[in-house]
């Protein structure tokens, strides 16, 4: 059916896009700046989040609040292989963005023109496909990983690796170990460094669908209590929505928690 054929009209399509546009937006005030969400999604369906802080009375910086790079790690790619750092280069060069300690941003003038954004939330979402290139680590696990699997084999588990949940039809999330049994348990390894209470408001959100989706599913996070500083925030979230969060090397308190799934 063609256009001319058809009652659909331009300014139909544009109040089509635009609301739905209006829909998915969401803007919120922080200490820093502003927070908002982008019409873009990385590959598990999760609309791309930016931040803009003002740094000086001309300049802004928008970033990714260190997410992109800790999403793709946390699929296992290694980025720090020398393939994938090449194509980071080239995809940074042709969004206009740069990486400093982990977080991608780029600076913009004022005053601000939309375009600028929209390319710089593609640029993100373009980085976060590199999870389909075949660069995933494939050295020894690290002291988290090598714990849990000995929680688990000492305690007689079968857990899958990496396994995915669904939280819609088309929306699915990756666990590091899943446990089917009478109620089963999902296990995730906080291993970013940057961002950690926006790493673990999006694992809070996650945990509240797929709990919704699975009947009875307990889901336990752990971190590593030496390198990562667990701010106020991130713990409620951890213990509202967890039902064990704690370092990785509380063995003891992941054996209770385990026992009492079974």
């Amino acid at each position: 059916m063609s256009i001319v054929e058809s009652s659909l009209l331009s300014n139909d399509l544009r109040s089509l896009l635009t609301s739905f546009w209006d829909k998915t937006l969401e803007i919120e005030s922080t200490p820093r700046g502003l927070v908002f969400t982008m019409p873009v999604s990385f590959p598990d369906g999760w609309q791309v989040v930016l931040e803009l802080s003002q740094k000086t009375p001309k300049g802004l910086r928008l970033s990714d609040r260190g997410m992109t790079l800790s999403w793709l790690t946390g699929q296992g790619q290694n980025i720090e292989s020398e393939s994938i750092k090449q194509h980071l280069l080239r995809l940074c060069s042709e969004h206009h963005l740069h990486e400093e300690h982990g977080v991608l941003c780029r600076w913009l003038e004022l005053p601000l023109d939309a375009t600028d954004i929209h390319v710089f939330a593609e640029g993100l979402a373009a980085i976060s496909r590199l999870e389909i290139l075949n660069e995933h680590r494939v050295a020894d696990e690290d002291v988290a990983d090598k714990t849990v699997r000995r929680i688990l084999s000492d305690s007689g588990l079968t857990a899958k690796r990496k396994h995915k949940l669904n939280i819609t039809k088309d929306r699915t999330v990756s666990v590091d170990y899943f446990i089917e049994q009478h109620q089963p348990a999902a296990i995730q390894i906080l291993k970013t460094k940057s961002d950690l209470s926006g790493t673990m408001e999006k694992w809070g959100f996650r945990w509240h669908e797929l709990k919704a989706n699975y009947a009875r599913l307990a889901p336990i996070m752990l971190y590593d209590r030496n390198t990562q500083i667990i701010d106020p925030y991130s713990r409620h979230i951890g213990e509202a929505e967890c039902a064990l969060f704690c370092g990785y090397d509380e063995t003891d308190r992941i054996h209770e928690k385990l026992a009492a799934l079974r």
